[in-house]
């Protein structure tokens, strides 16, 4: 699933748009930035790994350092920020993860995770729903880097949305935890979450005490949920397509409100958020238990990324597609197309090798290290240097990136971050 960490190309992390709590990592005088600028608390760094959470930076170095920077009000740092500058500037977070080789990185509005080369998970932060805090498993913030003990196999894959993970493991199975509230644990029955709200853990365990069998009850009726059933990762149930055997999931993505999973014979499962059409049905309904995504599965997608409302699909020839909603032209056709009710080829956009999106902004990056942007201009996240809304594919520039080749892009809440390589000038 992931190359070999050790062959992975390291360089250094740049960071653009708005970083009112730190996001940046350029210290607490520099709010926002037009144009990408070098992290400099960490340009001796060999970076091999970066990820933007909704308010907060990951990155991992060649070391197995593991850097963060921006808000930690719900712990999304995985480290103590006493000083008033220290959620500004990249910091490290320690503890027993460091022990572990860390292969592949997520993060989401308040959480970040971690996946390690034996196939162990470590979280930290918290989810949160329309209530509220939700919790990282158990009604609590996660402070510091925690292990999911409870996955009895390795993990393969992992993939963040804002407020849900979801796990590929080796065997082939998925598991879930966080949000339900669109359906994109794959898990939690739409009349579950209409009817039912959730359950406190303190209620759940009275219930428990006097009843023995009231959380199969409470599943059986479908009338509330525990919250602890929402926060310990899951095995959720996929259905086999006809005429193939039963699915081996090796592949797992997320957008804000949705996930996708990918089997080895290449068909797409989807669930979650559906409103703009944006998981890949065109009756713009929920889905809150897997259904096989047949537009998807017939693109051949190897990467699939979104936010909110739309969703960026990449298949095997570089070629990038496009579909939900429009507005502020984050589907990348121009103004003349505002929704999208299925996948639209992209045609400016070839050789692609990796594609990124966050709330209303998209990303693509090609073969030779150049990267491509669209979308919402008010935070600055696209290196135009206006506010002004992008409806179509536009190279990122800067002078920081003139003699660096693009290697990732992550795209945040209301920032951007891009990992480059130095390249002898020409």
């Amino acid at each position: 699933i992931f190359p070999d960490f050790s062959n992975l190309p390291s360089g250094v992390i740049l960071t653009l748009g708005e970083g009112s709590v730190g996001q940046l990592g350029l210290g607490d005088e520099v709010m926002t930035r037009k144009k990408p600028a070098v992290v400099p608390d960490i340009s001796q760094e060999e970076i091999k790994k970066i990820k933007a959470g909704g308010m907060h930076t990951v990155c991992l170095t060649n070391t197995n350092k593991i850097y963060t920077f921006g808000c930690n009000d719900e712990f999304a740092l995985g480290r103590p920020t006493d000083d008033d500058d220290s959620e500004y500037s990249p910091k490290l977070v320690l503890g027993p993860v460091t022990q572990n080789q860390v292969v592949h990185l997520t993060a989401g509005d308040s959480h970040t995770c971690v996946l390690t080369e034996t196939g162990r998970v470590f979280v930290w932060g918290s989810f949160r729903d329309s209530r509220g805090r939700l919790g990282m498993m158990k009604p609590n913030s996660a402070k510091t880097p925690t292990e999911l003990t409870t996955i009895k196999e390795p993990v393969i894959d992992v993939a963040s949305g804002n407020d849900h993970v979801a796990m590929a493991t080796a065997s082939g199975q998925v598991l879930t935890m966080g949000c339900s509230e669109q359906g994109q644990i794959g898990r939690v029955s739409r009349y579950f979450n209409d009817r039912g709200g959730r359950r406190t853990i303190a209620r759940f365990k009275a219930d428990k005490k006097t009843d023995k069998t009231f959380f199969t009850k409470q599943l059986l009726i479908n009338t509330s949920i525990p919250t602890v059933y929402l926060l310990v990762p899951t095995k959720i149930c996929i259905h086999k397509v006809r005429g193939f055997k039963k699915p081996k999931i090796i592949k797992v993505f997320c957008s804000a409100y949705a996930t996708w999973v990918v089997s080895t014979d290449g068909h797409i499962f989807g669930f979650g958020l559906n409103n703009y059409k944006q998981l890949g049905f065109e009756d713009g309904v929920n889905r809150h238990m897997p259904e096989h995504v047949d537009q998807f599965s017939d693109i051949g997608c190897v990467q699939i990324a979104g936010g909110q409302h739309h969703t960026l699909l990449l298949d095997k020839h570089g070629s990038v597609y496009s579909l939900g909603r429009g507005e502020y032209g984050r589907l990348g056709h121009g103004t003349d197309i505002t929704q999208a009710d299925e996948p639209i080829k992209i045609n400016t956009l070839q050789n692609i090798t990796s594609i990124s999106a966050s709330s209303a902004v998209s990303f693509a990056l090609d073969k030779d290290g150049k990267a491509w942007g669209w979308g919402l201009g008010t935070n600055l996240q696209l290196t135009t240097g206006t506010e002004d809304d992008v409806w179509t594919p536009t190279q990122l520039t800067g002078r920081n990136l003139e003699t660096r080749k693009i290697l990732e892009i992550g795209s945040g809440g209301q920032h951007t971050v891009i990992l480059a390589q130095d390249q002898p000038e020409a």
